[in-house]
C-alpha cells in the first residue's frame, strides 16, 4: 500500500480558501444540499482518500493523455455552467428593437447579480446550450426534465429599473412545432387555421366578443391540423428556464401605469425620453 503524502501548508491554505467561500454560496443560494461535497472537497484538496488523479500513475500514455483531455473539458464545462447560472452570461441580441442602442448579432454580457440569478429549474443540461444539441451532436433537446425545481430566485444587489436592459425568456416560447422552432407557435396555429378556412385576420370594426369567437375558430382548426400533421415533427412544451432569451429595455414597473400617445411613452402620466 502506497504511503499517504503528507499534507503540505500551500494544500491547508488552499482549503481554507475554497472552503468558506463554497460555504457562503450555500448560504446566498440557500440550498444545504450542497453540505453533502463538503467531504469531497476536504478530501480533494488534502486527505486524498479517494485517488482522483489515478490515471497520471497509469502506464499507458494513451490513457494518460485521453484523460487529461477529459479532465480539463470536463472541469471548464462545470465552470461555464456554475459561472453562466449565477455569476454572468453572454447573449446575442435577437431583434432589431433595441437598433438605437445595439443592434441585431451583437454579443451581451450580462451580469446576473445585478437582480439575482435565478435557480435552474432543468438543472440537468448541456452547457453552452439553450434548448438545443448542436447538429454535429445529432440535435434533439439539450435537457432532461427530471429532476424539475419550483422557480426561484435569490438575492441580488438591486431591483429592475424603467431604462435598464434585461434578458427574459419569451412567454409564447413555452411551446414550439418541432420542425418549424423558428416560428412563433401560436403565429404558426392562426396562420394554419385561416389558411385552411380561406379566410384573413378578423378586422378591428368587428366587436370585441365577434372577434374572439373568430380567433377561437380558427385557433381550433390550426391548433387541431398542426397536431395531426406529421411534417410537423410534433409539438414541444418548453420549461420556462428553456425558452427562448429575448433582450429588452425595461420602461415600466409594477404598480406603474404605462402610455402610449403619438409613439412617446408616458409612464404615471410622464412623458419618457
Amino acid at each position: 500500500m502506497d504511503k499517504k503524502p503528507k499534507i503540505t501548508t500551500r494544500q491547508w491554505v488552499t482549503l481554507g480558501i475554497v472552503l468558506p467561500l463554497y460555504l457562503l454560496f450555500l448560504y446566498w443560494v440557500e440550498s444545504w444540499w450542497g453540505l453533502l461535497l463538503v467531504p469531497f472537497i476536504i478530501d480533494f484538496y488534502t486527505t486524498r482518500f479517494i485517488n482522483w488523479y489515478w490515471w497520471r500513475k497509469s502506464s499507458s500514455g494513451v490513457v494518460r493523455t485521453l484523460m487529461g483531455w477529459v479532465d480539463a473539458i470536463v472541469f471548464a464545462l462545470v465552470a461555464i455552467y456554475f459561472l453562466n447560472l449565477y455569476f454572468f452570461q453572454n447573449f446575442v441580441i435577437p431583434s432589431s428593437s433595441l437598433e438605437k442602442t445595439l443592434l441585431t448579432g451583437d454579443y451581451l454580457l450580462v451580469s446576473k447579480l445585478s437582480y439575482g440569478p435565478r435557480i435552474p429549474q432543468t438543472p440537468l443540461t448541456m452547457p453552452l446550450t439553450q434548448h438545443n444539441l448542436p447538429v454535429w451532436l445529432g440535435g434533439g433537446k439539450s435537457y432532461v426534465e427530471w429532476p424539475k425545481w419550483d422557480y426561484r430566485r435569490v438575492k441580488g444587489f438591486g431591483q429592475v429599473k424603467p431604462g435598464d436592459i434585461v434578458v427574459f425568456n419569451y412567454p409564447s416560447g413555452d411551446t414550439v412545432a418541432n420542425n418549424f422552432q423558428a416560428q412563433d407557435y401560436y403565429q404558426l396555429v392562426y396562420s394554419t387555421g385561416a389558411q385552411a378556412l380561406g379566410v384573413n385576420e378578423p378586422s378591428d370594426s368587428l366587436s370585441p366578443a365577434v372577434q374572439r369567437m373568430a380567433y377561437e375558430k380558427i385557433y381550433a382548426v390550426g391548433h387541431n391540423m398542426l397536431w395531426s400533421e406529421p411534417s410537423v415533427g410534433g409539438i414541444i412544451a418548453r420549461p420556462v428556464d428553456r425558452r427562448e432569451n429575448y433582450v429588452k429595455r425595461c420602461v415600466g414597473g409594477p404598480g406603474q401605469t404605462l402610455q402610449i400617445k403619438n409613439n412617446v411613452i408616458y409612464l404615471d402620466g410622464k412623458a419618457q425620453p
